[in-house]
């Protein structure tokens, strides 16, 4: 496909004849009237970009709607638990996805509960998956572009990589989430990286350094395959190694995998994946055939071809198209308008594609067939589709005057955007909320004020020194189109994350109600109904209060407990139940008028709760509307993946 030289990462000065072509091949990473240093000093403070990036909006928080709450929850069930087996959400079995993330949430957690809150030291198991991402983009870009060009030492294509990836729309927001989405990508990424591996060291004689940082050999990246493979599904299920092994099937499309060392490959890989594939899902059948079943057979065929129903809906197909088309934005874009312009170059010129950039095309290809004709879609699905586009992107270098008007135009929106964080952060420290909403009012609280924080305002103060030093590259024609792309990209997303993250969480966060909730329950129980709760909901009050959530059957079914919290939406409103149940509280979290928490109380000589310690409800008395062991799914449920 694209068989251009370098990547744009700072702007390249073109050549006249490949700026009518539509791209250029730049000849060096620093602009000619610069020094290396100067060149390496940019690759500094991108690097510096990156982990503002990273880090901005990763702690300080609580889990956030619509995944991380019920991932959340079965991350503190395993840290409680001695059973690391069955993924549970407060207490009850929820197998959508296998455990992996999960378990490294748990560990991670457990490892530093001694000076980090919970979900703090859970997401450091997002950060370490994340930084296992950007480290091993680092070395596929480095490998598609070969020695030559790495060996620069000035940042170079696979550091271009990384700004691709991580400045994507679709992937910002979801990479700082807890969920087994981030692990599931890291597979992805694996298996990208080492068929990238085997294809450019097809294409050298053995022993030369033919991919940087990257396995050599069919062994290393067979290996390198089954492993990606395996955490994928340990992660999320079949879906990225069913779309993995479709594109091997087909690589012999191209001469370079038509060798026995190709065959050589895939049988390490498929050793290498063996443990992930057997271990875990060996000892779950043995724990529960019935759970197993559920998970294997309905959420991973069930959920994909729609004959089952277990939550998530897909929209129209214009809906689908729309959302692939924004989400991918820039690297798809870029992408897409290398290969259309680099096939017309081959075709003209009789070339061949290059078996690396064509493996990857495949891969996207594959991957955008499976989730169009999934029954559910999601955003988030389309995650382990990144790195590919950001591969790919990284061989494309874009005209001068492309380039030139792109960072122009970066400047100006993320320039806006950014100083309309500062106006509003403003107006909530002097407590003028009201002022200065920016059409915020349908999804935040705007009559929420907000404490001065003075490590906050330094924190963003210093971001934003950072975009005054890209503005300063991009007038001294330093720096491109994907530098001050990036670095305003990182200026709006790190002072939201600094500036306005107190007011963000409190909106999205279930502390303060459930808080308020649990204050109004009868003492010394702790156990509590619930009704029309989904996972999510119930997680976060098993993690959040000291209650024991319990699903009732029924408003009017068998009763174990004193309270009863029930749920429901502003479309569907329940009624209550009646006597001897009284309402006692109800509320929301604040700025959401679709969600509506009611709770209910009834006295003491009406209810059937056993006389064990802490209001715990008789086991013998089934409260439970589905059949024992297995997961139960009510209105609440968030959507869930494939």
């Amino acid at each position: 496909m694209q068989d251009i030289s370098e990547s744009s990462f700072p702007p390249p000065t073109a050549l006249p004849i490949a700026q009518k072509a539509g791209l250029v091949a730049p000849p060096q990473l620093t602009v000619r009237r610069r020094s290396v240093l100067f060149g390496r000093s940019l690759t500094t403070y991108a690097w510096a970009l990156v982990l503002i990036l990273v880090v901005a909006g990763m702690f300080g928080r609580d889990p956030w709607k619509a995944d991380e709450p019920y991932s959340v929850g079965m991350a503190f069930d395993f840290s409680r638990s001695s059973d690391w087996i069955v993924p549970r959400v407060a207490g009850v079995p929820f197998v959508e996805k296998p455990p992996l993330m999960y378990w490294t949430a748990a560990f991670t957690a457990r490892l530093t509960d001694h000076w980090l809150p919970f979900f703090d030291g859970a997401q450091l198991a997002t950060l370490a998956w994340l930084l296992l991402m950007i480290w091993v983009l680092k070395r596929a870009g480095d490998g598609l572009a070969g020695p030559a060009e790495t060996s620069r030492g000035t940042g170079g294509t696979g550091l271009s990589a990384v700004l691709w990836f991580l400045g994507t729309l679709g992937t910002i927001e979801h990479l700082h989430k807890l969920t087994a989405d981030i692990p599931f990508t890291a597979g992805a990424l694996l298996c990208l990286a080492a068929l990238v591996a085997y294809a450019r060291s097809s294409q050298h004689p053995p022993g030369a350094d033919a991919v940087p940082g990257l396995p050599k050999t069919a062994l290393g990246s067979g290996l390198l395959l089954g492993t990606g493979a395996g955490i994928a599904f340990m992660s999320k299920g079949l879906l990225v190694p069913g779309v993995v092994g479709i594109t091997c099937l087909l690589a012999p499309l191209f001469p370079a995998f038509r060798q026995r060392r190709y065959a050589v490959m895939l049988a390490w890989a498929f050793l290498a994946a063996l443990p992930w594939l057997l271990i875990w899902p060996i000892a779950f059948w043995k724990t529960s055939p019935s759970l197993f079943t559920l998970w294997f057979w309905d959420n991973n065929f069930g959920r994909y071809f729609g004959f089952e129903h277990l939550g998530g809906a897909r929209g129209s197909n214009a809906d689908a198209l729309l959302s692939l088309i924004g989400l991918t934005f820039p690297s798809g874009w870029v992408a897409v308008g290398g290969a259309i312009a680099a096939f017309r170059r081959a075709k003209l010129r009789m070339k061949p594609i290059d078996p690396a950039l064509g493996i990857l095309w495949v891969y996207v290809v594959i991957f955008v067939a499976t989730l169009w004709f999934s029954s559910v879609l999601r955003d988030i699905y389309l995650l382990p589709l990144m790195p590919a586009l950001a591969l790919l992107a990284t061989r494309v270098s874009l005209p001068e005057r492309l380039d030139r008007a792109w960072a122009s135009a970066a400047l100006v929106v993320f320039s806006v955007l950014g100083l309309a964080l500062w106006v509003r952060w403003l107006a909530m420290v002097s407590g003028h909320g009201d002022l200065a909403t920016f059409g915020l009012g349908k999804w935040l609280p705007l009559e929420q004020s907000m404490p001065l924080s003075v490590m906050a305002a330094m924190a963003a103060i210093g971001i934003a020194a950072a975009w005054v030093w890209a503005l300063s590259l991009w007038a001294a024609r330093a720096a491109g189109a994907l530098l001050v792309g990036f670095a305003g990209l990182t200026f709006m997303w790190g002072t939201f994350n600094t500036l306005l993250l107190p007011w963000m969480n409190d909106a999205r966060s279930y502390r303060a109600t459930f808080a308020a909730m649990q204050a109004e329950v009868p003492s010394p129980t702790r156990c509590l109904l619930t009704f029309g709760l989904g996972d999510s909901e119930r997680a976060m009050v098993a993690f959040l209060t000291d209650l024991n959530p319990i699903i009732a059957s029924s408003l009017h079914g068998p009763d174990a407990c004193r309270a009863l919290l029930v749920l429901d939406k502003a479309a569907a409103r329940i009624p209550a139940p009646g006597q001897p149940w009284v309402e006692v509280w109800e509320g929301s979290r604040p700025g959401d008028s679709n969600e509506r928490f009611r709770l209910f109380t009834r006295p003491a000589r009406a209810a059937t709760e056993s006389s064990g310690p802490a209001g715990q409800p008789d086991a013998s008395r089934p409260v439970f509307s589905a059949a024992p062991g297995l997961p139960l799914h009510t209105p609440g449920s968030p959507p869930a993946s494939p």
